[in-house]
């Protein structure tokens, strides 16, 4: 009988798949005359001064800013701002948003909105923040090469790494036990979705669902459900469904896989199911989606 080799992991890390935006990322060198007026979105926003000094006014919070600081702004927070000096000021923004629930409840957690140049924060940003301006300067005067495209994601990328890395040492990180067990449950549904993904089709009674997850923790399924909600805003289901359509969908534009191969891999008896709940999802059949 042949013996089979032993094989022990060195190491191992979470499977990577983040969806973010970058919107609105510009550099502007202005005049001392210059405002912008109060306005509010949905997007995270750093506002970084580079030179010169002006007021920024933040859900009614006047903060002055020189050289160097930086501001953190949360979405539908409201914010205007003013030239402070005599001479003018440049300033470096960056919007983003973040699909990913644990990420942005990192970002929330933090209440401060002021940094200044010298803060832990500031300093640790800075060379993020030098590599997307000299690429947006670039690209003012012509398109970025792919390469150059990849740049600015790994720039992005580093950016909040060291954004919630900083985040994290100014407040306390300490998951509740709610919070601990919501993430739990996050962490097996995603787990789920992945088996499916990696093994196809597979029975229904063999899916890691509510009753599953909620025997496995000690807990019953209305519990799980209740401390899901307080903790994500949303029921495990609906979390499930959304896990489902963010692989479906990245399925359907990254890939020529077909809609049947598709289906498969996201664990669909048929092709037909699966158009049917990816419209009652979107609105929309795959087929529309993809083109």
């Amino acid at each position: 009988m042949t013996k089979l080799s032993e094989a022990v992991y060195l190491g191992r890390l979470p499977d990577v798949r983040m969806s973010f935006q970058l919107l609105g990322l510009h550099a502007r060198k202005v005049d001392s005359h210059w405002t912008y007026p109060s306005h509010e979105h949905s997007m995270y926003e750093i506002h970084w001064l580079m030179d010169g000094e002006m007021n920024m006014v933040v859900n009614g919070q006047l903060y002055r800013q020189s050289a160097g600081d930086l501001l953190f702004i949360h979405p539908g927070m409201t914010h205007s701002c003013t030239g402070a000096g005599t001479q003018g000021f440049t300033y470096f923004s960056v919007h983003f948003s973040v699909h990913d629930t644990s990420f942005c409840r990192e970002l929330n957690r933090c209440k401060d909105i002021y940094y200044s140049a010298d803060s832990a924060l500031a300093q640790g940003l800075s060379s993020s923040l030098s590599t997307l301006f000299d690429l947006a300067r670039e690209h003012l005067s012509s398109s970025l090469p792919a390469f150059k495209q990849m740049k600015v994601h790994a720039a992005v990328f580093e950016l909040l790494g060291t954004l919630v890395g900083q985040l994290s040492q100014n407040v306390s990180v300490t998951l509740t036990r709610k919070e601990a067990i919501a993430r739990q449950v996050a962490d097996q549904i995603e787990d789920s979705v992945r088996y499916i993904h990696l093994h196809g089709e597979i029975q229904e009674s063999e899916r890691t669902w509510i009753q599953d997850i909620a025997k496995s923790l000690n807990l019953s399924p209305s519990q799980i459900n209740r401390i899901f909600r307080e903790v994500y805003g949303k029921a495990p289901r609906k979390f499930l469904s959304e896990t489902l359509l963010g692989e479906a969908q990245r399925l359907l534009k990254q890939t020529d896989l077909s809609m049947d191969h598709i289906a498969m891999m996201l664990g669909y008896k048929t092709n037909a199911h699966f158009s049917r709940q990816f419209k009652r999802w979107t609105g929309m059949a795959p087929s529309e989606y993809r083109n």
